[in-house]
Formats: structure tokens, sequence, C-alpha cells
């Protein structure tokens, strides 16, 4: 299995973060040094999980992939950037705030398709789906390389992972 694209992949969805932050968070995000995330572990208490599946098309060549887009929050983060989004103050994680983490998401991946399809990429995406709680788990699609993207703003540190394979059903 190939992950030779893994990088023309990710730069779509990390310019997407960005641009929707400075949009509708009103904040710019700062991206920190990626890595190869070792484990299942959130790095945040609020996660806001996208999978998508699709095929690449390069010189002729139909590969199938599957991925995940993760943004995961400090609880602190979250409920000031669900506060800006929404232009509200809250003090605490709530149900009114849930899902601002996937119409985040949503958003980013919104954007970051449109800059694959010019890559050659069809995108299939799921639903968002939130998992909250402290240290909590995430699973990732089966074979696949998860990048770990930390991510500065004025709200707080957040944490983008990506994950990524080729030739997958």
């Amino acid at each position: 299995m190939s992950n030779a694209n893994f990088l023309e992949f990710s730069k779509p969805f990390i310019e997407a973060a960005k641009n929707v932050f400075e949009t509708m968070v009103f904040t710019k995000l700062d991206p920190g040094k990626p890595s190869v995330k070792k484990n299942n572990s959130s790095k945040g208490d609020v996660s806001a999980v996208l999978g998508l599946s699709g095929v690449l098309t390069k010189e002729g060549a139909e590969k199938k992939y599957r991925a995940m887009l993760v943004i995961s929050f400090p609880y602190d983060t979250y409920i000031k950037v669900a506060g800006a989004m929404l232009m509200e103050t809250y003090t605490e994680f709530n149900e009114e705030i849930r899902d601002v983490g996937g119409e985040i998401c949503n958003m980013i991946m919104g954007n970051a398709k449109r800059d694959l399809g010019g890559l050659g990429y069809t995108s299939d995406m799921a639903i968002p789906s939130i998992i909250e709680g402290p240290s909590h788990t995430i699973k990732y699609p089966e074979g696949t390389t998860v990048i770990i993207i930390p991510m500065k703003s004025a709200h707080g540190e957040m944490f983008l992972e990506l994950c990524y394979a080729e030739g997958t059903d």
C-alpha cells in the first residue's frame, strides 16, 4: 500500500482549516510541525471526526483511497471557538455547542473537497460525529497513517489529524 500522495492530499485540509477559522471563528490558525501519531488517544477533550473515501485519478490510473479528518480541542479551546462562532458566551461544554465541531469539520471538508477535485480526487464523505470526554480514543480506518498537526489560535491550541491510505476497498 502506497501513501505517496499523502502530502499532496493534506495541503488542502490545512489551507481549508485556516480559511474556515478566519472567516467563521474570526481568528488565524498557526499550524505547528506535523508528526506521525503513534496511538489512538485524543490530544483533546472534544473531537470532530469525518470519514471519507474515493478514487484518485492520476496519469490515467485510478486508485481507491480512504481517509479521515479529525479536529480535537481541549474543552477550554472548544468553548471559546464555539462562542466566537455563535457570537455567544459559554462557560462549559453543553448540548447547545456540541455540534459546533462537526459543523467546522464539515466546512473544512467542503473547502478541501473543492481543491482535492482539482488534484484528481473524488470524495465521498460521511456525516461528522463528535466524541467527547477526557482521554477518549479514536478509531482510525485500518491500514492508514495518521498525521497530527498542532494548531494555535487566539482561542487556544487544537489538533488537526489526517489519516490516509491508498489501495483500500
